[in-house]
């Protein structure tokens, strides 16, 4: 009986504890949208075009198939674990140490995907904005914020991510200036690619696309685990339809040869974009961009930060200052474009096998040796219980 009402109390106990901490539905919505958008964006109308030409934005639609198939498999073993993230699953399917060690290796990706993204960023504003300015002086800028919004946790990574998207959707409605410009003649004829081409220019898509895999780690703190689903689904389709209207219009826009011989295709459409008073509109939009930078990397060194959360039992913000360092030495350790070009490249192809292969070999090892988690996780808590924290 004592065992029993122990049993409850812990329940309870962890109810609260996810409850006071936890991201509502359009938190998570956010969350996973935001983090999948990052620099990658400036130059992907040009890789989908080099691979697939002007039927590249075909690649975009297959991709989002993709991201949602393995979305699906990503929940469905969160579900069959409760409350527990990657690292305690990889814990109880393969043992403490094997577990850990497994969980170091996922943890070490999360902090090398951080420093690509910080440094991919970095390397933009030099190209556009500050081609003489120190590399260690930008990204001891960049750092701080970061290192600051992933010290705030699950909940305040969830907030800013609502902060990201509404200030940076508004560069959207800046497309509408060279959307009346579009030649039709640029998109025809329909369908005129060969398939590996295609699945080429899908491949460059889904490196690009990465971010949603870190539902595998905020999934405990998440209000409501049973529309976590939904939720993901939606961040990453809005993700897939911002993705297809920039290469549909940079398609439309620019022809073949002039698109494979842009650096950000991307950019160079807010560059036509003239205001009264603004001249420069990109810059401001390269600007603005830091809040996605910013809130993808974030999340990343969190991630990462709970790995020696759970295994070295140290406190959350310790775990996240102890990786900061060694993120900003990955991050200025490329010397010249083409390494950042094969730390990106690296950074994609583990990002796209992690997201993709990795939820569906544990959920196939789970059910092979029947497991799960002990108990239930609690309901799903209503919003003002949250609103409490």
């Amino acid at each position: 009986m004592k065992q029993k009402q122990r049993k409850q109390l812990n329940q309870q106990k962890n109810h609260t504890f996810f409850s006071l901490r936890s991201l509502d539905f359009s938190q998570t919505i956010l969350f996973v949208q935001t983090c999948q958008v990052g620099a990658g964006l400036f130059n992907l109308p040009r890789l989908v075009s080099e691979k697939a030409g002007h039927s590249g934005w075909i690649a975009i639609l297959i991709a989002g198939m993709i991201i949602q198939v393995a979305v699906i498999f990503i929940v469905k073993l969160l579900h069959r674990f409760g409350n527990l993230d990657v690292y305690q699953i990889m814990n109880k399917l393969f043992g403490r140490w094997l577990g850990s060690t497994l969980g170091a290796v996922f943890a070490l990706y999360f902090v090398f995907v951080a420093a690509v993204v910080t440094r991919s960023y970095i390397e933009v504003v030099q190209q556009w904005l500050f081609p003489t300015t120190s590399t260690l002086m930008f990204y001891i800028l960049l750092i701080m914020p970061t290192v600051y919004c992933a010290l705030g946790g699950a909940r305040v990574l969830g907030q800013f991510a609502v902060v990201t998207f509404f200030g940076t959707i508004w560069m959207m409605a800046l497309l509408v200036v060279p959307i009346q410009d579009l030649q039709t003649d640029y998109y025809r004829p329909l369908f005129h690619v060969k398939l590996i081409s295609l699945l080429q220019a899908t491949w460059e898509v889904g490196i690009s696309a990465v971010g949603f895999e870190l539902l595998l780690v905020i999934y405990p703190f998440l209000q409501y685990k049973k529309k976590a689903l939904l939720a993901s689904s939606i961040g990453t389709w809005m993700t897939t339809a911002i993705y297809l209207i920039v290469v549909l219009i940079a398609i439309g826009f620019y022809s073949q040869e002039q698109i494979k011989s842009m650096l950000s295709p991307t950019l160079h459409l807010f560059k036509i974009v003239m205001l009264p008073i603004i001249e420069r509109i990109e810059h401001i939009g390269i600007v603005t961009w830091s809040f996605l930078i910013v809130n993808t990397a974030a999340s990343y060194i969190w991630a990462a930060s709970r790995y020696l959360a759970h295994f070295n039992k140290w406190r959350p913000t310790t775990c996240v200052l102890v990786l900061a360092p060694i993120v900003y030495g990955i991050g200025i350790y490329p010397r010249n474009l083409m390494d950042l070009t094969t730390m990106q490249e690296l950074a994609g192809m583990i990002g796209a096998l992690v997201s993709v292969g990795l939820p569906p070999l544990l959920l196939l090892i789970a059910l092979i040796f029947h497991k799960k988690a002990d108990e239930q996780p609690p309901s799903d808590t209503p919003k003002q219980e949250v609103q409490a924290s």
